[in-house]
């Protein structure tokens, strides 16, 4: 006897279930999307602020280890006085540091901001500083940031021409300075006492003779700015003190 085998049916997606089904893969692919978004925007972020922070970090070791050097004169003996050497000879004086002087301008047209310094440079052939103190066109440095161009720049002497050697210690593909500010604070300590008729420098009859050792500071602050993300700000500051002191007046007569 024959049975009659009974049919399978076979229920497909409604229209209503693949419609709810695609929708909730968009959801899924767009909260997906946004999460690989967010995180691609925040590692570029933190790129740009590390990239930042090193560049600053570069250019402030740098002023750093040039505020570090300024005033250095290389002969020490010519700051010190020494009896005669010989019968007939005189004395030898002290000659005034010529490379203490350090100066910080700001231009009132562009609004640049210049540090300049000096110290003393071997002789690249005899490997001795200069005997008579004076300093040479190689000697002669600097600072500067151009507030146009956003870019910090160093001084590395004087050219053949006579005009200073600027070279970028900064780089506008990555990083604008959007500022830049340098304050010298002095100091002064009394040598009168030192002298063989001691005075008194806050006096106003011996304030012009009177040795005074200038003790100075320099504290600086710079700000980049990524140059392809203006919210990725950073500000460094940094303070150094000046090995060098520069003397100032003369023990009376």
């Amino acid at each position: 006897m024959l049975m009659k085998q009974a049919g399978r049916h076979q229920h497909g997606l409604g229209l209503v279930e693949l419609m709810v089904g695609i929708t909730v893969g968009l959801i899924v692919a767009a909260g997906a999307s946004l999460v690989a978004v967010n995180q691609i925007s925040e590692h570029r972020r933190l790129m740009l602020e590390t990239q930042v922070q090193q560049d600053l970090r570069t250019a402030a070791d740098l002023l750093q280890q040039e505020m570090r050097r300024a005033g250095f004169r290389g002969q020490a003996d010519l700051g010190v006085w020494a009896p005669a050497k010989a019968v007939g000879s005189g004395p030898s004086t002290a000659i005034a540091n010529l490379y203490a002087p350090l100066t910080v301008t700001t231009d009132k047209d562009t609004g640049n901001v210049v540090v300049s310094y000096l110290y003393a440079r071997q002789d690249p052939v005899t490997f001795i500083y200069s005997p008579t103190g004076t300093p040479s066109g190689n000697e002669q440095f600097g600072f500067m940031w151009d507030k146009q161009t956003e870019v910090l720049y160093l001084k590395l002497g004087l050219g053949a021409n006579g005009q200073p050697n600027w070279q970028p210690i900064t780089d506008p593909d990555n990083l604008r300075i959007k500022n830049f500010s340098v304050n010298l604070s002095d100091q002064f300590v009394n040598l009168g006492e030192f002298c063989d008729q001691p005075c008194d420098p806050t006096t106003t009859t011996a304030s012009d003779s009177c040795p005074r050792q200038n003790v100075r500071e320099v504290s600086f602050q710079i700000v980049g700015q990524a140059k392809h993300d203006a919210n990725v700000v950073r500000t460094l500051t940094g303070t150094e003190r000046i090995r060098t002191e520069a003397i100032i007046g003369a023990c009376p007569p």
